[in-house]
């Protein structure tokens, strides 16, 4: 039995106790998720970045327990949020493409029923669209939405602030009887690139390209239509280290809330991403299509009460665990079904798998004869072992992240035995009998297209 399961028991005991008034009511911890949309973990300090990008972010990580290597389910926003609120993969959950509405439960849902008062605060039309479903089960919720732009420059303003004020209202206004449960989502390291002009002088070197940071621009070079220089990349990289600085201060404001509110001490804080962003190292740009490390890796850190400070997870684990673990923490039984495993065996003295089978799945924007195609690429990953597959050309590529973590080297022709255990296992996963239940969507008007078009989607 694992300390997860009896610390549910536990608190099922108590609950009962209570019921029949011979013990307390069971004391829930509050909850804050924040998504950093498009974060890459190597491009933080916590993570190794050797230039100054994270430094709040970084004092955060030391403060809690930070995991190493973690793959997302998805390499765009929509499926990745759906199951970082699910726990359940794409295919489990349903909507791996704008078409699909989410109804299985969620964080939101069963955080409410257990009586959390459920507040979030969103920057991503892919999350705060009511057709999604994402934002069931919240009481108060703001979509700020992320295609303002500046009149001079044309570009996508970053509204981190204005996330992080709203967030701060909420908590200010909370029913102080009840736990709560947070979720914020920022948008600001995502493209356009439009990073504050003190940090954007601090990281970013002389450029005379043609790039200016906007998506619309970017996404001629994810379909070939033009080609990426190298001082273009280093400028992209730059841009997106002075896009993290400005949000770390955003970030640093809402914990200085928590703490100043005397709320820090009894609430768990998960910081986590969506996915992450290509730089050319396979030739591409923006994210969304392929499942490399540099896209499909993201961060974890975990911070709160029974969570110790300090610790460095290196075992391979999954988005879809985050859920499952968030339930724990806060004392609340998880629907039955999630994909994912609890992770607090990692600090409670347990043992996490370390060669467990990870999937990432619902890929979009990719090209084939000319059309517009989603879904279309599975991968798989067992230790350190990663096999990704096309399902409509047929290739498999292999690669051994330990000895090759940029993934220059396919093995796929070299160890054809295991590319077919490992394809075997992937071809379970894809053919594996699921009820997502995710409702059919009408189609999108013209207006939400054009914005998810302006977004690159």
């Amino acid at each position: 039995m694992t300390n997860s399961t009896l610390r549910l028991l536990g608190l099922a005991a108590l609950v009962m106790l209570g019921g029949c008034g011979g013990g307390e009511k069971v004391h829930h911890p509050n909850l804050v998720l924040i998504s950093i949309d498009t974060l890459r973990p190597d491009f933080l300090g916590a993570y190794g970045h050797p230039r100054p990008t994270s430094p709040d972010i970084d004092a955060f990580a030391a403060q809690g327990v930070r995991f190493t290597d973690v793959t997302s389910a998805s390499p765009w926003t929509l499926p990745s949020h759906a199951s970082m609120l699910t726990g359940l993969y794409p295919s489990s959950h349903g909507v791996e493409d704008h078409d699909r509405q989410l109804t299985k439960e969620t964080l939101g849902t069963v955080l409410k029923r257990a009586g959390f008062e459920t507040l979030a605060v969103v920057n991503s039309h892919n999350i705060g669209d009511k057709r999604f479903g994402l934002l069931r089960g919240f009481e108060k919720s703001t979509y700020q939405i992320e295609t303002e732009f500046d009149p001079e420059t044309k570009l996508i303003t970053n509204q981190g602030p204005k996330i992080a004020k709203r967030a701060i209202e909420y908590l200010r206004a909370r029913d102080p009887e009840r736990p709560f449960f947070l979720f914020l989502h920022f948008y600001d390291v995502h493209t356009d690139f439009t990073p504050d002009p003190k940090w954007k002088l601090e990281f970013v070197g002389p450029y005379s390209g043609e790039l200016n940071g906007n998506t619309q621009q970017l996404i001629r070079y994810r379909t070939k239509e033009n080609v990426l220089a190298p001082e273009d990349v280093v400028w992209l990289e730059e841009m997106y280290e002075a896009e993290i600085r400005t949000f770390d201060g955003v970030f640093r404001r809402v914990l200085d809330y928590l703490d100043a509110s005397g709320l820090a001490e009894d609430t768990v804080v998960a910081v986590t991403a969506d996915h992450g962003e290509e730089y050319y190292e396979h030739h591409g740009v923006l994210h969304g299509r392929t499942y490399y490390q540099e896209v499909i890796r993201i961060p974890l850190l975990l911070r709160g009460p029974g969570i110790p400070a300090g610790l460095e997870v290196d075992t391979p684990v999954h988005l879809v665990d985050l859920t499952r673990t968030l339930y724990g923490l806060v004392g609340v039984e998880p629907p039955a079904g999630l994909d994912g495993i609890d992770l607090s065996p990692a600090w409670t003295g347990g043992v996490l798998p370390a060669d467990r089978t990870l999937f990432a799945e619902a890929d979009h924007n990719n090209r084939v004869d000319g059309e517009d195609v989603s879904n279309i690429r599975r991968m798989l990953r067992v230790g350190s072992e990663k096999l990704i597959f096309d399902t409509i050309t047929g290739r498999k590529e292999l690669y051994d992240l330990a000895s090759d973590p940029a993934e220059q080297h396919d093995l796929a022709s070299e160890r054809p035995e295991r590319v077919a255990e490992l394809f075997a296992i992937l071809e379970d996963f894809m053919h594996r009998e699921v009820h997502p239940e995710a409702r059919e969507l009408s189609p999108m008007d013209e207006d939400a297209q054009a914005q998810l078009n302006r977004l690159g989607y």
